[in-house]
């Protein structure tokens, strides 16, 4: 468990830990500012506010050893026009200071120039273009800088040796690419790292989603811990106990998956297949639960209402309100009823609210 310790407003804000952590809530401004206090923190920032701690030993989390990436969905066309604040600009001006005899080449480039100024042809030319004027002119030099190396340089993409535009290359590719540069641009291929990713599924379809998923996996099992916030089901962790409910900044889903088996197993014994209950549980959750957390409404009645989630089996439908009411989330039940069923009489003596 991590805990966001915000010294300013006196408040701390619980989030679980894992390698990949997701993150569904209500309050998208709230979500960014989640990610933006594990950047700020990890990014060494001295008027920071925030700390980060672990949860079982209430210590800070050590900051040397990881780096924040921090990946929004603006596009990459930022980084590769090369502007004076983006990191590449930055990384390539250092690159030229450090590898590249700039200073001498400069400087003796500029001596020229500026002795070519001085020469007899050009001060007649000068005196002539104020033939019929009292005033004179003069013109002022400014000296190369390694700057202007960087000015006239162009990133280009390519694919199987062609030249690619890059409003020819997918969302999903572009970004991979923005990971990619700021993975290698940050100089942190050999440190832990944690990419923070906003709602990274905008513009995306859903193959590109459930790829962006994979390659996400990947990156967490490779020194990296994934904190995404995200509307999509297809981005959630793997299990519920990686997935972060909020709801009024609060984290509803505080308990482990296991205190609520041992809770179901010890009250309510006819359940199945006690070995696929997480698997089942998780399905239905990350099926079910993601589209409003304000309003949701569940029936077994067979209507065409798209706001309301149809489960056919009492079984589903009283391991998706348990959850529900574990979280303390609000749920409304429109169901058919079946005395024959244990599942039913469940719901309806304890969770028809």
């Amino acid at each position: 468990m991590y805990i966001i310790n915000n010294i300013i407003e006196n408040e701390k804000i619980y989030l679980k830990k894992s390698n990949y952590i997701s993150i569904l809530s209500d309050d998208t401004i709230f979500s960014k500012w989640i990610l933006n206090s594990f950047y700020e923190y990890f990014s060494k920032k001295r008027d920071s506010s925030i700390t980060i701690l672990n949860g079982e030993t209430a210590e800070k989390e050590q900051i040397s050893s990881i780096y924040p990436i921090f990946i929004e969905n603006t596009d990459i066309e930022n980084e590769i026009e090369l502007g004076s604040k983006t990191v590449l600009y930055k990384r390539l001006l250092t690159f030229l200071k450090e590898k590249f005899p700039i200073e001498p080449t400069f400087s003796t480039l500029n001596i020229l120039i500026e002795n070519f100024f001085e020469e007899e042809i050009f001060q007649k030319i000068k005196t002539e273009l104020t033939l019929y004027s009292e005033y004179s002119i003069d013109f002022k030099f400014t000296p190369f800088s390694p700057v202007d190396i960087i000015k006239k340089l162009e990133v280009r993409h390519s694919f199987n040796n062609e030249i690619v535009e890059l409003n020819q290359i997918s969302h999903f590719d572009r970004l991979k690419l923005k990971i990619s540069y700021f993975t290698v641009l940050e100089e942190c291929l050999d440190r832990n790292k944690i990419y923070l990713l906003y709602y990274p599924e905008s513009y995306l379809n859903i193959d590109e989603i459930k790829k962006l998923k994979l390659f996400l996996t990947s990156l967490s099992q490779n020194n990296s811990t994934i904190i995404i916030t995200t509307n999509s089901k297809y981005l959630l962790g793997d299990d519920l106990d990686s997935l972060n409910i909020f709801k009024n900044k609060k984290l509803l889903n505080f308990k482990k998956i296991s205190e609520l088996k041992e809770n179901l197993l010890m009250n309510y014994p006819q359940l199945k297949e006690w070995e696929r209950i997480e698997e089942r549980l998780s399905y239905l959750v990350k099926n079910y639960i993601l589209e409003d957390l304000n309003e949701i409404k569940i029936t077994n009645r067979l209507k065409n209402n798209i706001d309301e989630i149809y489960l056919s089996s009492f079984e589903d439908i009283f391991l998706l309100t348990f959850y529900l009411y574990e979280l303390g989330l609000n749920y409304q039940l429109d169901l058919n009823y079946n005395e024959r069923d244990v599942f039913s009489n469940y719901i309806n003596r304890y969770f028809n609210l």
